[in-house]
């Protein structure tokens, strides 16, 4: 219910179904596992999955301008939900699930709760990201690259997930292509890890977008880090290639998810590559041109079963369009030489619009998408029949056949398994090309924002396997 509302522009009802949602767990202590005793091991995993279900749906929505996460990560203390038959061939009951509020253990010990566990753990993790980038304003914070700041405890965390990830989880030893094409019997723990990759690299293009950090600094006084903002503008780059890298993989052994999740964290990834397109090096701009638009044709394709897809394509369209009014959201276009005139201060880093900051804050908000243009009152929260659904005064159209879950093998259904529903006939008018890159891109590039020549002379200082090298870095 909450899925399809969000999609159809009545987010307002889809918060209140979240929440009454997450309170009749509370009420029957299933965020806390009380009862287990009561109930069969299959029962109770059934209800864990609920629980865990609500807790990955209020990270996705509720962490907004807007919205405040309806319950905490603190309120969760349930065992983690069992791993997968193809993960745990012959587990037996006795199998050490763990919980959300497990100590670190030994410093880099890499124990296997599964790779749902991770993902669950990783939602944690997006939900304090997201309340980070999105809070209020606090003039008094401590610089992002402060040791006691909230980014560097983020940071941190982050870190210590990676280091507790088991080997068998990682990217070179799942052979995610391989594995796709000659084991279908796979797809439920395929489908999940793509889903913990997606979130594990977005985490780190949320957290250091160089719009969010625009936003981060301006305020504060006195000098700002070079070696910060050059290390942040390396590794947004970084991250957001490595989802296109993910899509690429999918399309090539023809391999779908529709989670409308999936398509926002693809949206932050593109508007970080936005900033390359415009690139005087024709090398760089039709590299990240195209991976710019595998990102949008991407969230092209989903936006054919979930309406607010497409008010997403149409906003990351719009931005690219108008790339022109806010140009480099970096301080200093001429590079990062180490040899400036001056340091970096909030006085100097570029400003963007009003009317594009907004853009981009509705980008990053992925519940503003799923609301309709006008302010909803209390007393609309259950529209009459004649009121119509509407997204930003697109006309309404019928809600699609919506992917459903598939039951595995054991028995239990995957969030991330699905069936698509009946074929669309042939003489429905295809949709926009929303998934078009407009024609300025690469085009009319910024003044004065260049890249180094063949010679190494002048520009950014990028690291070659970072923009053009076939090779990134695999072992993450």
């Amino acid at each position: 219910m909450a899925q399809v509302d969000f999609a159809d522009g009545q987010a307002h009802r889809a918060y209140a179904s979240v929440a009454l949602g997450l309170r009749i767990l509370q009420a029957a202590g299933l965020n806390k596992d009380k009862y287990a005793s009561s109930f069969s091991s299959s029962e109770m995993e059934a209800r864990r999955r609920v629980a865990w279900a609500f807790f990955m749906l209020d990270r996705t929505y509720s962490a907004s301008r807007d919205y405040s996460l309806c319950l905490s990560d603190k309120h969760f203390t349930l065992p983690f939900p069992s791993p997968n038959m193809e993960e745990a061939p012959g587990m037996e009951e006795s199998y050490s699930r763990g919980t959300l509020h497990d100590g670190q253990g030994k410093e880099g010990e890499k124990v296997d709760h599964g790779i749902l566990a991770c993902l669950l753990r990783l939602y944690s993790l997006w939900g304090k990201a997201t309340e980070y980038v999105l809070e209020p304003l606090d003039k008094d914070a401590l610089p992002p690259w402060h040791t006691g700041s909230t980014l560097a405890m983020l940071e941190s965390e982050w870190l210590q997930f990676e280091t507790h990830f088991a080997d068998k989880h990682r990217y070179l030893n799942v052979d995610f292509q391989r594995r796709a094409r000659e084991k279908p019997e796979c797809r439920g723990y395929l489908s999940t890890w793509v889903c913990v990759q997606f979130l594990f690299h977005s985490i780190q293009c949320l957290l250091y977008h160089p719009f969010v950090l625009m936003v981060k600094v301006r305020h504060m006084k006195g000098n700002l880090s070079t070696t910060f903002l050059q290390k942040s503008h390396e590794n947004s780059l970084l991250h957001s290639r490595w989802i296109v890298r993910f899509i690429k993989e999918m399309n090539e052994v023809d391999f779908h998810l529709y989670d409308p999740f999936l398509g926002h964290l693809a949206a932050i990834a593109a508007t970080i590559q936005l900033e390359h397109t415009v690139s005087k090096n024709p090398q760089v701009s039709q590299t990240i041109s195209s991976e710019f638009k595998m990102l949008v044709d991407f969230m092209a394709s989903l936006s054919e079963r979930w309406e607010n897809m497409r008010v997403l394509v149409d906003r990351v369209n719009e931005l690219a369009a108008r790339h022109h009014n806010y140009g480099s959201l970096f301080y200093d276009r001429d590079g990062y030489s180490g040899a400036l005139s001056s340091m970096p201060t909030p006085s100097n880093i570029p400003r963007m619009s009003a009317e594009d900051e907004a853009l981009m804050w509705d980008i990053l908000d992925f519940g503003s998408s799923c609301t309709t243009s006008e302010t909803t009152q209390l007393g609309d929260l259950i529209p009459s029949q004649s009121q119509g659904h509407h997204i930003e005064s697109r006309p309404a159209q019928n809600v699609p056949d919506l992917p459903l879950p598939v039951s595995t093998e054991n028995g239990e259904n995957d969030r991330n398994v699905y069936q698509k529903g009946p074929a669309i006939p042939e003489d429905i008018p295809s949709p926009p090309p929303y998934g078009q890159v407009p024609e300025s891109i690469g085009e009319d590039p910024i003044p004065g924002w260049t890249l180094p020549d063949a010679n190494g002379n002048g520009g950014l200082d990028f690291p070659d396997w970072l923009i053009l090298g076939g090779d990134m870095a695999e072992h993450l």
